[in-house]
């Protein structure tokens, strides 16, 4: 793969989902240079989000942001921006009151280019989530990590169970623990045609991290995209926290993103 399909692959991992699976309820914006994606049921900016505003004249650019402010209305979102699109956009934000909270980098793997063997820590056990108990753990865990409302529970089980019992699910959640507890979890998902693992979420518990298991479960699914046949492993991941990580486990960087929020 060149490096203009790598980065294809690595800003895909927004939209390639199976679409046998998106829910009837979730609303899309895409047109030449705009591409947004709505949840109206969890009002939170992790499954609302601007995934690409891009033009060069400031009337068109003005026009697009005021066709996402109409799309989403009350609903809270994020903005994930290729460098040069945050930059031209920035002053529009800042007006309106965003704030760049975080930076990501689009990072790649190819997964020829691994040992034939990665390590493990035997004390870390890793799994596939498949049932309810597993799935509430899932829940928990990951709204501990992200700071996502009690409220949201019920819904965030509802969606993860719908996902995990699908028939045409490509991908699937693992749930890392240390000594039996839940500690960590991370998520993945195939491509439509199957050439590239789509590494798009996980964390550990804060009073977890630096033991090792966010490495663990990177490897864990490495090997599972290799046994898949996939030739690909992408990440948009955090500077300064998951990013250094991945890059020493042999992830190069092909593009930088920025991460926009309403500043409340």
């Amino acid at each position: 793969m060149n490096t203009n399909e790598i980065i294809k692959a690595i800003d895909a991992h927004h939209w390639d989902y199976e679409k046998e699976w998106i829910p009837s309820y979730i609303e899309t914006l895409e047109e030449d240079g705009l591409r947004a994606i709505k949840n109206p049921r969890l009002n939170n900016v992790f499954s609302n989000k601007v995934v690409e505003l891009s033009a060069t004249d400031p009337d068109c650019r003005m026009n697009k942001w005021r066709k996402v402010k109409a799309f989403f209305g009350e609903n809270s979102f994020s903005l994930w921006l290729e460098r040069s699109q945050s930059s031209l956009l920035s002053p529009l934000l800042k007006a309106d009151g965003y704030e760049m909270t975080d930076r990501y980098d689009g990072l790649a793997c190819m997964l020829n280019n691994l040992p034939a063997s990665l390590p493990q820590n035997r004390e870390i056990r890793l799994s596939d989530v498949e049932d309810e108990e597993e799935i509430q753990s899932l829940v928990e865990v990951s709204s501990t990590i992200w700071g996502y409302q009690e409220d949201q529970y019920g819904k965030l089980f509802d969606q993860r169970k719908s996902y995990i019992t699908s028939p045409y699910r490509k991908g699937g959640y693992i749930l890392a623990r240390k000594d039996s507890k839940p500690a960590g979890y991370s998520n993945y998902r195939y491509s439509s045609d199957g050439r590239t693992m789509f590494m798009n979420g996980g964390g550990v518990l804060p009073e977890l991290r630096h033991q090792g298991i966010y490495s663990e479960m990177v490897n864990f699914r490495l090997a599972h995209a290799r046994s898949k046949g996939a030739i690909l492993a992408t990440c948009q991941a955090r500077q300064g926290h998951s990013s250094p990580v991945l890059k020493k486990l042999g992830f190069k960087q092909y593009a930088e993103y920025d991460y926009w929020v309403y500043n409340r």
